[in-house]
C-alpha cells in the first residue's frame, strides 16, 4: 500500500464544517438560479413576442459571459478571503434575480443572464475550494457533485412550479431565489480565511503539478464538458421540444423532465467510489453515447426523449462526479480555486454551447434536425474521448504498479 506524502512546509487550507456547508448551499443555490429560466422561456417568448433567434441569443448570453468570467474571476478565491468573494457572488446573483423577476423586455433577460454568468464565476472557484477543503477529498468531491447536480435540477422544477403567479413569468420563482440568497449571505459569515491561503497578498503556489496530473485534469474537463453538453441541450430546449413535438405545454412538466434528468445524475455518483474516477468517466462515456443515439433517432417520440433523459442523467453523474473527484484530489491546495475555475469553464461551456449551436442551426434546419445534428457531433467527440480515457486509465494503472 502506498501513502500520499504531504510537505510539512506547505500549509494546507482547511475550512470548518459550517463553512463547507454554506459553500455547498451557495453552489446549489447558484446552480438552481441559473436553471430557473429553462421552463420559462416559452412564457417569456409569448409575453415579450421575440423570435426563436432572439430566444437563442438570450440563452447564449449566459455561457458566452459565464465561461470567460469563470476563467478570469474564479481564481480570486486563491488571492482574497473566500467569504468576501462568495458574498460578492451572492450580491451579483441577487441583481440577476431581480432583473429576471421583473423582466418586461429582452434587455432585462439579457442583463439577468449576464449577472448570473458573473455570479457563478465568483462563486465557483472559491465555493468549490472551500467545499472540498476537508481531509477526505474523495468524499468531498462526490458531495459537491451531488449538491451541484441537485441544485441544477431544482432550478427548472422551481421555475416550472411557480411561474404564472404574477405579471411576469419569473416573479415568484426568482422572488423565492432572492429570499434564499439573503439567507445564504448571512450564513457565509462562518466562512473564514483558511490557514495558508485566501489573503490579498500573493500566496505561494506550492508544488507544480506533474504532467500526468495535468493530463488527468484535461481529460476530466473534456469528459465533464460532454456530460454537461447533453444536460445543457435538454435544459435549454426541453420546453420547446415538449411543446412543439409532443404537444406538452405545461411549464411544470417541462421543468420536471429537466429536473428528473439531474435527479438521475445523482444516482450514479456513489458508483464513483468503487469504480474509481477514471473508470467511472469511461463508463459514463459509454452511457452518454447510448443516450445520444436514442436522442438523434427519436426527437419526436416521448418514450425516446424520456429514455435519452434517463441515460444521459446516469452518464452525467458518472462523468461529472468522476471529473470533480479528479479535481479535488489532484489540485494543489494553494491552487484550488484556479484549478476548479479552469475545469468548471469546460463544464459551463458544455452546459451552454450545444443549445446555442442548435439555435444557430435552426436558421437553416428544423429544430428536430438541428438537435439530431448536434447529437451526432457530440457522439463523435464522445467516441474520441472514450479512446483517450481508456489510454489515460491504462497509464495511471501502470504508474500505480510501478509505485508499488
Amino acid at each position: 500500500m502506498t501513502h500520499a506524502v504531504s510537505s510539512p512546509t506547505v500549509p494546507v487550507p482547511t475550512a470548518s464544517r459550517a463553512a463547507q456547508g454554506w459553500a455547498l448551499a451557495l453552489l446549489a443555490l447558484a446552480a438552481a438560479g441559473a436553471g430557473i429560466p429553462s421552463p420559462l422561456y416559452p412564457a417569456y417568448q409569448a409575453q415579450l413576442g421575440f423570435t426563436d433567434m432572439t430566444l437563442t441569443a438570450v440563452y447564449a448570453v449566459y455561457p458566452l459571459i459565464g465561461v470567460p468570467a469563470v476563467y478570469l474571476l474564479g481564481p480570486l478565491g486563491d488571492r482574497f478571503p473566500p467569504r468576501r468573494v462568495l458574498r460578492a457572488g451572492v450580491v451579483v446573483a441577487a441583481a440577476g434575480s431581480v432583473a429576471l423577476a421583473l423582466a418586461t423586455s429582452t434587455v432585462w433577460l439579457v442583463l439577468g443572464r449576464v449577472a448570473y454568468g458573473v455570479a457563478l464565476a465568483l462563486i465557483t472557484g472559491a465555493g468549490v475550494a472551500v467545499a472540498t477543503s476537508g481531509a477526505d477529498k474523495v468524499r468531498a468531491g462526490r458531495v459537491s457533485a451531488v449538491v451541484f447536480i441537485l441544485g441544477t435540477g431544482a432550478g427548472p422544477v422551481l421555475g416550472g412550479a411557480l411561474t404564472g403567479y404574477g405579471p411576469t413569468p419569473g416573479l415568484l420563482p426568482f422572488g423565492v431565489d432572492l429570499l434564499l440568497l439573503a439567507i445564504v449571505f448571512v450564513g457565509l459569515g462562518s466562512v473564514r480565511s483558511p490557514s495558508g491561503g485566501g489573503s490579498s497578498a500573493a500566496s505561494p503556489d506550492g508544488p507544480a503539478m506533474t504532467r500526468s496530473a495535468r493530463r488527468a485534469l484535461v481529460v476530466a474537463a473534456v469528459n465533464g464538458f460532454l456530460g454537461w453538453a447533453v444536460v445543457g441541450l435538454f435544459l435549454g430546449l426541453i420546453a420547446s421540444v415538449a411543446e412543439r413535438f409532443l404537444d406538452l405545454r405545461d411549464p411544470l412538466l417541462a421543468g420536471g423532465l429537466a429536473g428528473a434528468l439531474l435527479v438521475w445524475s445523482t444516482l450514479t455518483v456513489p458508483a464513483v467510489g468503487p469504480l474509481g474516477p477514471r473508470r467511472a468517466q469511461l463508463v459514463g462515456l459509454v452511457a452518454l453515447a447510448v443516450s445520444l443515439v436514442v436522442l438523434a433517432l427519436g426527437v419526436g417520440s416521448l418514450a425516446a426523449i424520456v429514455v435519452a433523459c434517463v441515460v444521459a442523467g446516469l452518464a452525467n453523474g458518472l462523468l461529472y462526479s468522476g471529473a470533480t473527484t479528479i479535481v479535488s484530489t489532484t489540485a494543489p491546495p494553494q491552487r484550488a480555486s484556479r484549478t476548479a475555475a479552469a475545469v468548471y469553464c469546460a463544464f459551463y461551456l458544455g452546459a451552454g454551447l450545444p443549445a446555442l449551436l442548435a439555435g444557430v442551426l435552426t436558421i437553416a434546419l428544423p429544430l428536430d434536425a438541428a438537435l439530431s445534428t448536434i447529437a451526432a457531433g457530440t457522439l463523435a467527440l464522445t467516441v474520441i474521448m472514450t479512446v483517450v480515457s481508456t489510454v489515460d486509465g491504462r497509464r495511471a494503472r501502470r504508474r500505480t504498479s510501478v509505485a508499488r
